[in-house]
Parts: structure tokens; sequence; C-alpha cells
């Protein structure tokens, strides 16, 4: 179970601090030794629900109830099986560093104090609503050697009423966090956050009479060192596209802008949202300008397909490639392949584990 002190630490650094930069940051700088090969997972996990479709409502009124069908839909999402398949994954993989997306952390408050445009300020934790509690309990009960997340930086946190079966009016809060696990061997220092420039504002009930809730997505970076080769890991997760495809290409201008001046070995992961192969939005192409795609040069003629599938279909139907594994520097990729490929592989009610596979990536770094 992660330790709170140190999960306090982590989120108000990450959230808090801006992107440190270059050697005067504790970046990395160019390293001339021996390469150390490492394996490098990425797992968006999938809450269990979608928030846009989810909150389309029409009315004020109509928010508690579609704020309480999403509480609902993540609670028969079933994270707690769920997560025990992805750390099947992990015991089948073992990677070295494991990046996870939408690592949600849910929280209520009774009775309600909802105001529009205050700041977010539930604190009890909704039953089995911390998503990061769930998978590190279940990686702890199998004695995985990675201890506590090095990195936990959180962007959207949003708080909206709720209502309970008995009618009465409560508030939910949901805290997206992207999350960093590197085990014991590997050093870590300076995790920092940062938001996106590029946000979004979603109007929830009416333009005249509704409320608005604002959509934030970031990355997190931190420093580490394994065998004596540094280097920066950079998780990110970009929004989705459709009616958001300009803000999300504007957030991959923003992630290459931000990272630009960091210096030495970038490994760059996560679930960019844009398919490889240029069918809906430029944010690969502008993400691949200032780094090298791992998969297309060890797997050229496989597509990858990561995504998407319904956790509750009877088999895997992915059809773009948008979950990442990018590289700068001295990063020579060996290998990569897709985990969570079994359809059998189920929770005790038949869901898979996510709507994404993993993406496992072996690089040799600093060589």
């Amino acid at each position: 179970m992660l330790n709170p002190t140190a999960w306090t630490r982590l989120f108000l650094v990450s959230t808090a601090v801006g992107l440190g930069c270059g050697d005067s940051a504790g970046g990395p700088s160019g390293y001339t030794g021996p390469g150390k090969t490492l394996k490098v997972m990425t797992r968006n996990v999938y809450f269990g629900a979608e928030v846009d479709a989810s909150l389309a409502v029409s009315t004020p009124a109509e928010i508690p109830p579609a704020v309480a069908g999403l509480w609902e839909t993540v609670q028969q999402s079933d994270f707690l099986g769920r997560a025990k398949l992805i750390v099947d994954e992990i015991v089948a993989e073992q990677p070295d560093i494991i990046a996870f997306q939408e690592m949600e952390l849910f929280r209520m408050q009774s009775p309600s104090d909802f105001v529009p445009g205050a700041s977010p300020n539930a604190e009890d934790v909704a039953p089995n609503g911390d998503l990061l509690a769930i998978m590190q309990d279940e990686m702890t009960t199998r004695a995985l050697d990675y201890g506590d997340p090095v990195l936990v930086d959180a962007h959207t946190d949003l708080e909206l009423p709720s209502v309970d079966a008995s009618g009465a009016i409560y508030d939910l809060r949901m805290t997206d966090r992207n999350v960093v696990f590197v085990r014991s061997s590997i050093s870590a220092s300076n995790p920092r956050g940062q938001d996106f420039a590029n946000s979004f504002n979603v109007p929830l009930g009416g333009l005249a009479s509704g409320i608005f809730i604002k959509l934030t997505r970031g990355f997190g970076a931190v420093d580490l060192v394994a065998d004596g080769v540094p280097f920066t890991l950079v998780n990110t997760h970009l929004e989705v596209g459709g009616f958001l495809a300009s803000d999300q290409e504007g957030q991959a201008k923003d992630l290459v802008d931000a990272l630009a001046p960091v210096s030495g070995q970038v490994i760059l992961v996560g679930d960019f949202n844009s398919a490889a192969d240029g069918s809906d939005t430029t944010s690969y192409q502008t993400v691949t300008q200032a780094f090298t795609d791992a998969w297309p040069v060890v797997n050229p003629t496989d597509p990858g397909f990561t995504c998407c599938t319904d956790i509750t279909a009877p088999a895997l139907s992915p059809t773009q490639r948008i979950d990442l594994v990018l590289y700068r520097g001295k990063v020579r990729p060996e290998a990569a392949n897709l985990a969570g490929l079994d359809a059998s592989a189920r929770t005790a009610g038949g869901l898979l584990p996510s709507d994404h596979v993993g993406l496992v990536t072996t690089l040799t770094v600093g060589q």
C-alpha cells in the first residue's frame, strides 16, 4: 500500500512544481559510458467510464443523476478484478519501468456544498475509488519489486453534485492521475509535472444556465539512473480527438516545446490519442518530429494496434496505434511487443483488463 506521506509528497511536487529542464534542474547530461538495457511498459488502465458521454445533459437538474450514473459505471467496471489481470501482465513481462495512465482517484463529500467554479474540496476516498491504491495493493500482494511510485502527476480535477439511492445530494470528485513505478534498483529524483496550456471547458446542462468543467491534460517527468546511466522518463496522456482534435494537437505542441530544453537521454511514453498512421489528428506527426517512435524501428511491418476494445466485448478489436514509447538522445530500441492480447484473460464478470492493450519496449539507454 502506498505510504500516505510519500503519496502526498509526490502528489504535491508533481502538481505544484513547474518542469525542471536541463542540467541546472537535475536533468541528466549527455552520457558517454556503457549503456543499460531496460524494459519499459506503458499501460492505460481505463478508469471505467467516458466523461463526455456520461455527462451529456441539457439541463442543470440532470447533472446529479448523470454523475451518479458515471460513478455506477465506474464501479461496474470492476477495477479490483481488472487490476489483477494487469498485474498478471506485469508478472509475465517483468518491465523495469511501468507508466500508467487514467489512474483515477474518486472522493466524496456529504452533504454537498457544491458551488459552480469553486475549487474541488471533497476528501473522503470513495469505496474502491483510489485506483492507484488498488493497483499497488495487488503489486504488493505479488511481492513485485517496485515499491512506491516515483511519480504521480495529477491534471483534471473536477467535482460535481451527485445523488445517492435515497435521493440525497452529495459531491463526487474525480482526479485524473498518471503514475510511474520503477524497480528498486533504479534511482529516481526530481519528480515534476506540468499542465498543457491547451485545455478545454466543457459545458454541462446548457450554455445559458449550465456550468462549465475544465478538462486539463499534461505530463509528468522524473530523472532516473539505472546502473549509472542517467535519463529522463516522461509520461503523458493527450486529449481525445474528434471535436477536441485541435486541443489535442495544441497539447502535442505544448509537450514538444516543454521538453525541448531537457538534455541527455529522454524516454517519452503514454497514450497520445493520435493514430500513428495519420488517419485522424496531426499530434503523432508533431511529436515524432522531435522524438523517434520505437515500434516501427523494430516492427516495421506490424501495425501494433493498441486501442480500443470495449471491456465487455467478446474479442479484441483494436484499430489504432495510439500508445507509444518514443525516445531522444543515446537510446536504441531492441524489441517491442503488446501485452494483454489474450482475450480469454478476463475478470470473474467477463471483463477485459482495459480498453487498451499494453505496450512493452526494450531499450538500450546511454549507448
